[in-house]
């Protein structure tokens, strides 16, 4: 192992100071995915662009991701995490920023691109330092940093909704997210992260954990089941304003009640995994999950189906730090390459669902749609039963 001066570099050595400040670079990106959704339809009625036209804001979000952050992983792994949050944070800023002096619509794809690319590598800093600094009650600790995602998933359409009505640009968002981005930068310079770094790491090691199965089935799961999440918080106030005639601002209230949901779960699940594994906690909230999806379909009342959405942000919160607390149990090396492939993972759902939904609700009610996601859930009844039996990862 090696060191360097800038990742070594710390003012305070309190893990508590550090589990805070890298926590708000998750707040980071919670903010920036949040504020795609209020975006849609003024981005729709500007440009009148089609729903499924729309829909390519969530394949340019998250297209990029998909390899990028094999990469990303890769080198700091190999060159230390400090340097690459710290960049990753200024090239975010300068990102939010190029929106506010944006009209066109292909450049605004390309920046969504860019804001992707960014945010999602300071979210996998993130879960990989707190997870090499907390390495007794992994899953209690990382429950409590993705609290911060969810609170900048809240923050993201309030903060729309006021900047709007002051100056009824819908852009002004991203100067927001500009001034977070900053504040979290000067937060995080004195914090400690992992020193630690390997520049003997070959690249082979994805393959080798990539022969894991238990790896590539908990994997698979999250690309599935955070696809889905974003397709339902992505889509709410579009569903809710189109098709069921609720005003703008309540319809875009609605993505923040659904991540105050999720918040609620994941507080939840950080005292509750002190007790249990987090291998079966995702096998009975799968087993809801499937139950809240399928009973939607028969939802068009918009105060129930507003009921459903948010149970189900409450039980699908928790599923992004079960499943990355799990993978660490499964391998526990090389925190960031490891993340990486969850990450990526996690961007080809995120990519591929929301944007099919999009694409299908130009022609069928976007809450009809959703519910045929039942069935991802419904095969991880029966593969959590076989194959992750008796094999918690504890």
């Amino acid at each position: 192992m090696d060191r360097n001066s800038i990742n070594s570099f710390y003012l305070t050595g309190s893990r508590n100071y550090a589990l805070v400040t890298i926590s708000l670079c998750k707040f980071l990106y919670g903010f920036a995915s949040a504020a795609i959704a209020p975006l849609l339809v003024p981005l729709g009625e500007s440009y009148g662009i089609r729903l499924e036209i729309l829909s390519l804001v969530f394949a340019f979000s998250y297209l990029g991701q998909i390899i990028i952050v094999f990469f990303i992983g890769f080198f700091a792994d190999k060159l230390g995490r400090k340097i690459f949050h710290i960049s990753f944070i200024v090239m975010l800023a300068l990102t939010a920023l190029s929106f506010t002096f944006t009209d066109n619509y292909i450049l605004f794809l390309m920046l969504f691109l860019l804001l992707g690319l960014f945010g999602i590598s300071i979210n996998m800093m993130s879960d990989s330092s707190l997870l090499d600094i907390f390495r007794v009650n992994r899953g209690y600790y990382l429950n409590i940093a993705h609290v911060f995602f969810g609170l900048g998933a809240i923050t993201a359409p309030l903060v729309f909704n006021l900047l709007f009505n002051l100056t009824e640009d819908p852009m002004s968002i991203f100067m927001a997210l500009t001034v977070c981005s900053l504040v979290v930068l000067l937060l995080i310079i004195p914090a400690r992260y992992p020193a630690d770094h390997d520049k003997s790491i070959r690249p082979s090691i994805i393959i080798d954990m990539l022969k894991i199965p238990r790896l590539v089935l908990i994997n698979v799961f999250g690309m599935l089941a955070f696809g889905t999440v974003l397709a339902i918080s992505g889509w709410m106030p579009t569903l809710f304003q189109k098709y069921l005639g609720v005003s703008a601002s309540v319809a875009n209230y609605s993505v923040s009640f659904f991540w105050i949901a999720a918040v609620l779960g994941r507080i939840l699940a950080a005292f509750v995994s002190r007790r249990f594994r987090e291998i079966f906690l995702i096998r009975i909230i799968n087993v809801i999950v499937f139950l809240l999806i399928a009973v939607s379909f028969f939802l068009d009342e918009p105060v129930l189906l507003l009921a459903d959405y948010l149970l189900l942000g409450f039980f699908m919160g928790t599923f992004t730090p079960l499943v990355v607390t799990y993978s660490a149990y499964v391998y526990d090396r090389y925190s960031s390459t490891r993340l990486a492939i969850t990450f990526a993972a996690a961007a080809l759902g995120m990519f591929s669902i929301p944007t099919i939904v999009g694409a299908l609700g130009e022609y069928y009610a976007i809450n009809k749609i959703i519910p045929f996601t039942a069935v991802f859930f419904l095969v991880y009844i029966f593969i959590f039963w076989k194959v992750f039996r008796g094999q918690e990862g504890r």
